[in-house]
C-alpha cells in the first residue's frame, strides 16, 4: 500500500544530537496517577515533532506542561500559531486518513457547497458527484439543491452533523424566482468505500475554429501507487491527439492534496523545454533548525520541486484555470508554479490564499496522525505569502445555484475561457439574479482543514544518516 505517511526517522535522530535526548514517559510517573500513560506517549509525541518540524516553532508556548494535558487534540491546537496557521491539524482517525489520501474514502461521493438562508435556515448544493459513486448511482447531480436531510431542516447548528451521517435521505428543492420551493423528490444515500478519481471530467470542446481541452480535476490525490496519474496521461495524450489549441483546467472546487499529484498535472501543461529542463516549479523554506539541516546535508529534494519529463505533455504556451474562493493549496501551487514560465490565465473567483505545505505524520500506533505545517513554497521568481488568494484575471461569479453541467457553454466561466481563446462571445447565462439575490456561503471547519498540501516526507530510507546519528 502507498507510504504517505513518514516516520521521519533519520532526521529525527540527527536533529535529536543536537538539541538533546527527549525524557522517556514511564507508567509510574506522578503525573500518570491522574493522566493515561497513553495520553502522556500522544503528548510526547506531539511535542517533539512539533519543535522539529513545526514551521513557526519559535512561537510555540514555551509555559504548557504536555505531562498536564489530558486531552492531546486540545494540546495540540494549543502549540499552533494561530496569527498565522489556519492549517494544522490532528486526527486520531488515521485509517480515515490514509483511505482519503490513497483516493478509496468511505463517502456518499458528492461535494457539498453550504448556504445560509435567512438568519438560520441552511441549504446544500451540490458542486458535482464522483462517476461511480453512492449519490452518482442515487442521481444526485451538480446543481442539485438539498433543503433537508431526513426530512429535518438545516440551520447552522445541525447541518454539518446532518451531513455527515453514513446513511441518509435528502430532500430535494428548486429555486423558483427568489424563493426556494420542496420538489417533491427525496433521494436515499448510503456511504460506502468509493475510488475518488479527481479526474472527474474532460472533454474537447470545437468552437470558433479551435479545439480547447477541457478538464475538470477536484483533487490532488495520485491515488493508492499512484493509480490516477496514468488517467492524467491518457487525457492529455488525448487531448494532443486531437490538436487542441488551448486548455481549460476548472479547479473550481478543488481544496488541494498532494504535492506529487501537483507536479505531474504541472509537467503536463508547462513548455515542453521547461518540463524536459527539470526547471524549478516551487522552493520550500521551513523552521531555521530543519532548513539549516537540509541545506548542510543536501537533501535538495526537501529544497526544490522540479518539473518532470513525460511523454503526455502537451508543449503549451497558455492555459486557463477556472478558480474559486475554493481553489486552494495545490491548486494555487500549480497556478504560481506555472506562471514564470507560461501565460496563466485565471477566470472565476480569487483562490483560497495557502502558501503552505504540511508533512503528514503518524504516531508508532498508526492511531493518530498530525499534519503540522512545516513550510512555505514560493515559485521560481520568489512570489509568495499570497494570504488573501490569486486574484482573478477576469472575475465572474460562480453561481451554483444556476449550475449547468460540466462542459456546457453556457457555463459563464467556461464561456469566458472560450471566448478569450477564441476571440469569439460564447453563450454564457445571465448573472442577473445572482446579483438580486445571493446566498452567503459557510464554509465549515472540518472542510477548512482539507485545503492543504501534502509534501512528501523525510523519509528513514538512510543508512547513511541512521549510522552516523547512532
Amino acid at each position: 500500500m502507498k507510504k504517505y505517511l513518514y516516520h521521519l526517522l533519520a532526521l529525527t535522530l540527527m536533529l535529536t544530537l543536537v538539541w538533546g535526548c527527549q525524557k522517556d514517559i514511564e507508567p509510574d510517573d506522578e503525573d500518570d496517577l491522574t493522566i493515561p500513560h497513553r495520553t502522556l506517549v500522544v503528548n510526547d509525541w506531539i511535542k517533539d515533532n512539533m519543535n522539529l518540524y513545526y514551521f513557526w516553532n519559535d512561537k510555540i508556548p514555551t509555559d504548557i506542561d504536555f505531562t498536564k494535558e489530558p486531552d492531546s487534540e486540545a494540546y495540540f491546537y494549543k502549540l499552533v500559531y494561530k496569527e498565522k496557521d489556519k492549517w494544522s491539524r490532528i486526527t486520531r482517525d488515521y485509517a480515515a486518513l490514509k483511505a482519503e489520501l490513497d483516493g478509496e474514502p468511505v463517502t456518499m461521493g458528492y461535494r457539498p457547497s453550504f448556504y445560509l438562508v435567512g438568519d438560520n435556515k441552511v441549504v446544500i448544493v451540490v458542486g458535482y458527484v464522483y462517476p461511480g459513486s453512492p449519490a452518482a448511482e442515487a442521481g444526485l447531480k451538480r446543481g442539485d439543491i438539498i433543503l433537508s436531510i431526513n426530512n429535518t431542516n438545516l440551520d447552522k447548528l445541525n447541518y454539518y452533523d446532518l451531513y455527515s451521517q453514513t446513511g441518509y435521505s435528502v430532500q430535494l428543492g428548486r429555486l423558483e424566482g427568489n424563493t426556494l420551493v420542496n420538489t417533491g423528490t427525496s433521494v436515499s444515500l448510503t456511504a460506502r468505500v468509493t475510488i475518488t478519481n479527481p479526474a472527474i471530467y474532460h472533454t474537447i470542446i470545437e468552437t470558433g475554429g479551435k479545439k480547447a481541452g477541457y478538464l475538470v480535476y477536484v483533487e490532488f490525490i495520485a491515488g493508492e501507487s499512484n493509480a490516477f496519474l496514468p488517467d492524467l496521461d491518457n487525457i492529455f495524450n488525448e487531448f494532443k491527439t486531437a490538436g487542441i489549441t488551448d486548455l481549460i483546467v476548472d479547479l473550481r472546487y478543488n481544496p488541494g492534496g498532494e504535492v506529487s499529484a501537483a507536479v505531474h498535472l504541472a509537467s503536463l501543461i508547462a513548455p515542453r523545454e521547461v518540463a524536459d529542463n527539470k526547471e524549478i516549479l516551487i522552493s520550500l523554506r521551513y523552521n531555521k533548525g530543519l532548513e539549516d539541516f537540509l541545506r548542510t546535508n543536501n537533501y535538495t529534494n526537501q529544497l526544490y520541486y522540479r518539473f518532470k519529463s513525460t511523454t503526455a505533455n502537451l508543449d503549451m504556451d497558455r492555459v486557463y484555470f477556472l478558480t474559486t474562493s475554493g481553489s486552494a493549496s495545490a491548486s494555487e501551487l500549480v497556478i504560481t508554479g506555472l506562471d514564470p514560465w507560461m501565460d496563466v490565465v485565471k477566470i472565476g473567483e480569487s483562490t483560497y490564499g495557502k502558501y503552505a505545505g504540511a508533512w503528514v505524520l503518524p504516531d508508532d500506533n498508526e492511531e493518530w496522525a498530525m499534519i503540522p505545517i512545516v513550510s512555505k513554497f514560493s515559485n521560481a521568481d520568489g512570489y509568495t505569502d499570497f494570504a488573501d488568494g490569486l486574484p482573478p484575471d477576469y472575475e465572474i461569479d460562480d453561481d451554483l445555484f444556476a449550475a449547468v453541467p460540466f462542459g456546457d457553454t453556457s457555463d459563464p466561466l467556461l464561456a469566458k475561457a472560450l471566448e478569450l481563446a477564441t476571440g469569439k462571445s460564447g453563450s454564457a447565462k445571465s448573472l442577473t439574479r445572482t446579483k438580486m439575490f445571493n446566498f452567503p456561503i459557510i464554509v465549515p471547519d472540518e472542510m477548512k482543514l482539507k485545503n492543504n498540501l501534502y509534501l512528501e516526507g523525510f523519509a528513514s530510507e538512510s543508512e547513511t544518516v541512521r549510522n552516523h546519528a547512532h
